[in-house]
């Protein structure tokens, strides 16, 4: 009895090897061998206050797990299991806010991120004078866009006793994008603002950096 017990494994442990031979190697049942796995293209672009639109180079895709930094011609390519993923957009300039979206692949998926920096006019501005204390209040109309964030407002405008007045709080066009905005909707917006003498006019071509994202999937 034990003879013909052994002699049963024996021949079941051959059959199995055999069938798990047949199966090719073990990376072949991974999710690229099943054909349950995608290729997102990832394709970043910069609009600049000039307006011209140029791809980004640098630029760091992450999604799941997965990540990569897009080429001279703005693009990147991933492959992923087909699924939801938490993805991540990130400009290599610091300045510019990180776009966080979920992505759903089903397929060999392209996304195109857009990034956009305007200089939008103020709608209206309303100040409270107080030496370091103060602040301004301003409303801006936002364009339609997927995400949208703005930088330090850039005051131009005369003092009480004609001297002409620059408020800002970076010497740039624009600093860091840290305030969310709503876009699509005018948007009320407050910060402090820096300096000691007060403006007594206000020239329309003050003006709040924002940052606009676009983001399409196809």
């Amino acid at each position: 009895m034990r003879f013909r017990h052994a002699l049963l494994l024996t021949l079941l442990l051959a059959l199995l090897m055999t069938a798990f031979t047949s199966l090719g190697p073990s990376s072949s049942r991974g999710p690229e061998g099943l054909g349950l796995s995608s290729r997102v293209r990832v394709e970043v672009l910069m609009v600049g206050l000039d307006g011209r639109e140029v791809p980004v180079e640098g630029a760091l895709v992450v999604i799941g797990d997965r990540r990569a930094l897009t080429s001279s011609d703005g693009t990147a390519t991933v492959v992923v299991a087909q699924g939801r993923y938490s993805s991540y957009f990130k400009h290599p300039d610091p300045r510019l806010a990180v776009v966080l979206m979920d992505l759903v692949v089903e397929h060999d998926t392209t996304v195109r991120v857009v990034f956009e920096l305007r200089r939008l006019g103020l709608e209206s501005a309303s100040f409270v004078w107080g030496g370091n204390g103060s602040s301004v209040t301003l409303e801006v109309d936002v364009p339609e866009a997927d995400f949208a964030f703005a930088s330090t407002p850039v005051l131009f405008g005369f003092s009480s006793d004609g001297e002409f007045l620059r408020l800002s709080s970076t010497p740039d066009d624009f600093g860091y994008f840290s305030l969310s905005l709503r876009p699509g909707s005018r948007n009320s917006i407050s910060y402090p603002v820096n300096g000691n003498r007060e403006l007594a006019v206000l020239l329309p071509s003050s003006y709040v950096p924002v940052q606009l994202v676009r983001i399409t999937v196809s």
